[in-house]
């Protein structure tokens, strides 16, 4: 199968968050011969698949399959891709599944490298990514099998789609603010606490 071909493939499967709808199911029979590790958890799954070349560095190529709700306004099934003009327009093109695609295929076609390649794939990234990534990372620490190198192919760009690459990650952060106010009648405003003033005056802190 060539490379395009596997995108568009991909593109089929109507994976939103959390359902893979097949597509890890796919790419493991599609790479085989790598060897497979799932962990299945709050209704996500991930596919861990490696092989060893040699002695030397772990390379992961990690990614997702998930995407979010499609929303209105298309003029063409998203999850039937639809190319035109060299376009390819489809729910997921660009987040991710075009860098899954260039990356599942990169490990088909590998037949040298020095160390061991491996592909980490989650279908809870778009959501709560409680049951994704994380979960996987912990139990492949716990068995001694851990990345020392990550390659992901989601849609990096300054100013074009894919015209850049990035070291590291932002990242991010999830809290709870918790203020309180006291009641009051909407005629005498003065004479009650509004907690969202309160919550108002954290924002800019949080925001940096």
């Amino acid at each position: 199968m060539e490379v395009i071909d596997l995108f568009i493939k991909l593109l089929s499967y109507e994976s939103v968050t959390p359902d893979d709808a097949g597509s890890l199911d796919f790419i493991r029979d599609y790479l085989s011969d790598y060897d497979a590790i799932w962990k299945n958890e709050g209704g996500v799954k991930n596919l861990f698949l490696y092989k060893s070349f040699k002695e030397g560095p772990h390379l992961c190529f990690a990614g997702h399959v998930d995407v979010v709700p499609p929303g209105e306004g298309w003029k063409s099934n998203p999850f039937i891709p639809l190319v035109q003009d060299d376009v390819i327009t489809a729910r997921g093109a660009q987040d991710m599944k075009s860098g899954v695609a260039a990356f599942v295929q990169a490990l088909a076609d590998a037949e040298h490298f020095n160390g061991t390649l491996s592909l980490l794939l989650t279908s809870d990234e778009e959501g709560d990514a409680k049951y994704g990534t994380k979960i996987m990372l912990e139990h492949l620490r716990s068995i001694d099998l851990l990345p020392d190198y990550s390659i992901v192919a989601e849609p990096t760009c300054d100013k074009v789609f894919g015209d850049a690459i990035k070291i590291g990650r932002r990242g991010s952060i999830n809290g709870v603010i918790e203020k309180h106010g006291s009641q009051g009648h909407a005629a005498y405003p003065e004479k009650s606490v509004n907690p969202i003033h309160k919550v108002a005056q954290v924002l800019p802190e949080i925001a940096g």
